[in-house]
This record gives structure tokens, sequence and C-alpha cells, in this order.
């Protein structure tokens, strides 16, 4: 006889419970809130026996440790969507929200170095099970980059461009001022603060009328 398959509400209930054990070994630990490389020394036995689950059950709920994770970057990046939307929403203008919507992304990768080193400069293994790419019209910063570019144009403060190309190069650009300073540490960058101070400019410049 075939197993029953599993509901997406027990697999969220697992997922959960299983986080939540995770969670409660950093705390025992002293380990700060996103402070992905100290998660590291958590190993999953130790998940398990907290959460009073099997190997095998783990497995079934998670594809690896990365899996969970990724789960647990989930809250602190969920928390960049909602204020960066808040802020979006209270700029006046459709310059004023470009800039508020780069300058959240800078602001959390600068406040949040560990974290954002692991869920923003993640390299899968090479024999990691790739992700279903996501629609970029479904991430909160490339839908409302657009959005602004839009009205931008419309109100004549911004060039005319393709606005979805021009939100994939601006999140290229803040993301790369971030990254290369990490990713190239052997050489004498300015440091990510410093770039991605000069490149909110130069992007800008791209763009304004």
């Amino acid at each position: 006889m075939a197993r029953p398959s599993i509901t997406p509400e027990k697999r969220e209930e697992m997922r959960s419970h299983v986080r939540e054990a995770f969670v409660r070994l950093s705390r025992r630990r002293k380990i700060a809130p996103g402070d992905a490389r100290a998660w590291g020394d958590i190993s999953i036995r130790d998940v398990i026996e907290e959460a009073g689950i099997s190997i095998g059950t783990f497995y079934k709920y998670f594809e690896n440790r990365a899996d969970l994770s990724q789960t647990l970057w989930a809250e602190p990046v969920g928390r960049l969507r909602s204020d960066m939307q808040a802020s979006f929403d209270d700029a006046t203008s459709p310059v004023e929200k470009v800039r508020v919507l780069l300058n959240h992304y800078v602001a959390f990768a600068l406040d949040n170095d560990r974290l954002f080193r692991s869920a923003f400069l993640l390299v899968r293994d090479e024999g990691a099970r790739p992700q279903d790419p996501q629609d970029l019209d479904e991430e909160t910063f490339y839908k409302n980059l657009c959005e602004a570019f839009r009205a931008g144009q419309k109100s004549g403060q911004f060039k005319a461009f393709d606005p979805h190309m021009m939100a994939q190069l601006f999140w290229a650009g803040i993301h790369g001022s971030l990254a290369l300073p990490i990713n190239l540490d052997r050489y004498k960058f300015d440091s990510p603060k410093v770039l991605s101070a000069q490149m909110i400019e130069a992007l800008m410049g791209l763009v304004e009328a």
C-alpha cells in the first residue's frame, strides 16, 4: 500500500516544529539572531534530538541543512520587505521611492553582515538540486522598482528606458557594490558602505531626466 502523501499543512507544521527546535538551541548557546555563521555549529543531529524526530523524518521535510538554514532567514528578510514596503508607500515622489528601496537594501546588508553573506551571497553546492526560479515580478524590491520607474517616466522625472531591464541593472549594481568587496576580499576595494553610496548616485544618474 502506498504511503499517504504529506499535506501542505502537515509539511509546514513539521518544518515549523523543526525551526523552533533550532531556534531554542541557538538561544541556549547564546547565538545572536541572524548570526548565520554561528548557526553552522548546530548540527542536524543536535536539531533532531531537540525536535524529538528521526533523521529520516528530518529529510522528509528538509532537503538538507542548507534548506533548514534558508527557512531561518525568512523572518528577517520578511521584515526587510515589510519595512521597505512601508517606506516605499510613504515616499512622495518616484525619485524618493527608488532611493528608499536602494537605501533599505544597503542598510540591511550593512546591519546584518553575517546574514547577508549567508542568505544573499549563497553559492549552492555543485550537486545540490536547483530551486525553481521565482518570477521577478513576485519580488517586492524588483516590483516596486519597476512601479517607481514607470511613475517617474510618466511624470517626466525619469528618462525613457525599459523599466524591467533597468530594475535588473539597479539590483545587480547595488548588490554587486555590497558583494564584490566580500567575494573578492583579496583586492583592496573600498568598503561596501562607501561603494554602495557611490553606486546609488551612479545608478540615479542613469535614469533621472
